[in-house]
């Protein structure tokens, strides 16, 4: 018998020229918005004056918090709170990339919570409540599914620990998605981000947790996936591509709020929380070779089903491992750690905080430490990859 919940709050627009509904969304969720970006470069101003034209033309006030970084910080998203309070702001919008997107959350619970935004990780005592400010996102890539989870990703500088709120008060009200922001994005970003959407479809789908509504939506990801994304970093401008993988990217990014990741963020994410120049997709990318290897056999039906998507001759795990290696290495994110200047003398903080993750225990075959770090000694170079 059919036993599951599914979650999927955010009013998600889809589709080119999208971005010009922003005022209009946002409106009934407050007068005064603090719109969250990176800083106004010259490449990204027209986008953000934009966005910020279309705010004004609804009648709202609009405060620009423009100090979003990447692998967001306890430390940018205080002082982002601290502004929003004191302008009283009534709504958060993120305009950028998953790390935008998860300052404009952590700011939403920051500036109506005492304390700071760390005090609201998923393993704290205290939780967000209803008093969370409205968030608004707009995604300018196709990777984090941010804009579409109840997750935001938060490091915490001082102590090195790289973790997340996981709440439903942190899901967005609603979310645009137009391909059109797409279109300039690098393809080295291109490629990372992508691989990042994969990890979300692919654990989600192999994950215990995941329930018929999450398989329907990440085999349908992983299948825009395996099509569009070679196209889309050798041809960054073909829209076609690019709304295919921002469908992908948000189907995978619901699917990660409702059956969740497994071993591979786990690993991955302490290695940005202590290395923070290593960007998230490289730090999934390192790790799953050997994971693959690690799993394959715990999952071995919906490994090969994945793998005959991107190789329709693949039969058994081994061909299945191989084959979404051969695909990582065409699109350019087949990297080790030594490769992302992470040594092996670093990997003792690594795997502590690897191994207090609840990711760990949703793995297919769930390790033991010693097994962790030997994954961890297999990523350090594409030899052992």
């Amino acid at each position: 018998m059919l036993n599951f919940r599914h979650l999927a709050p955010t009013a998600i627009e889809f589709g080119a020229g999208k971005l010009e509904m922003l005022g209009e969304l946002t409106a009934p969720h407050g007068g005064r918005v603090m719109l969250v970006t990176v800083p106004w470069e010259p490449a990204l101003q027209p986008m953000f004056a934009r966005a910020q034209a279309s705010l004004e033309a609804a009648r709202l006030s609009v405060v620009v918090y423009d100090q979003a970084v990447p692998n967001p910080t306890v430390e940018s998203i205080d002082r982002g709170a601290r502004i929003a309070q004191d302008e009283g702001v009534e709504c958060v919008i993120g305009i950028g990339g998953g790390s935008t997107i998860d300052t404009a959350k952590g700011i939403a619970v920051a500036a109506t919570h005492p304390g700071s935004v760390w005090d609201y990780m998923y393993f704290q005592p205290q939780q967000p409540t209803p008093l969370t400010l409205p968030i608004i996102a707009v995604t300018t890539t196709s990777g984090t599914g941010a804009h579409a989870t109840r997750y935001a990703v938060i490091t915490n500088s001082a102590i090195e620990c790289k973790s997340a709120i996981a709440h439903d008060q942190v899901f967005p009200r609603a979310a645009i998605v137009d391909p059109e922001l797409m279109l300039s994005l690098p393809a080295p970003l291109t490629a990372s981000t992508a691989f990042d959407a994969f990890t979300h479809a692919f654990e989600s789908y192999t994950n215990p947790g995941a329930t018929p509504m999450t398989d329907l939506m990440t085999l349908e990801a992983l299948r825009l996936l395996a099509e569009n994304v070679e196209t889309a970093v050798a041809d960054g401008a073909n829209l076609e591509a690019r709304t295919n993988l921002a469908w992908a990217d948000t189907l995978a990014g619901m699917s990660i709020s409702n059956a969740g990741t497994t071993l591979p963020h786990a690993m991955g994410q302490p290695i940005s929380g202590h290395f923070p120049h290593v960007a998230h997709g490289q730090s999934l990318a390192v790790v799953y070779p050997p994971f693959l290897r690690f799993t394959c056999e715990a999952a071995a039906d919906k490994f090969t089903k994945v793998a005959r998507l991107f190789e329709a001759s693949v039969t058994d795990c081994g061909e299945a491992v191989e084959a979404i290696i051969a695909w990582m290495k065409r699109i350019g994110m087949y990297i080790s750690l030594c490769d992302l200047n992470v040594p092996e003398s670093g990997l003792g903080p690594v795997l502590k905080d690897c191994m207090d993750f609840p990711d760990v225990a949703c793995n297919p075959r769930v390790p033991t430490e010693a097994e962790v770090m030997d994954l961890y000694r297999e990523a350090l170079t594409t030899a052992n990859l």
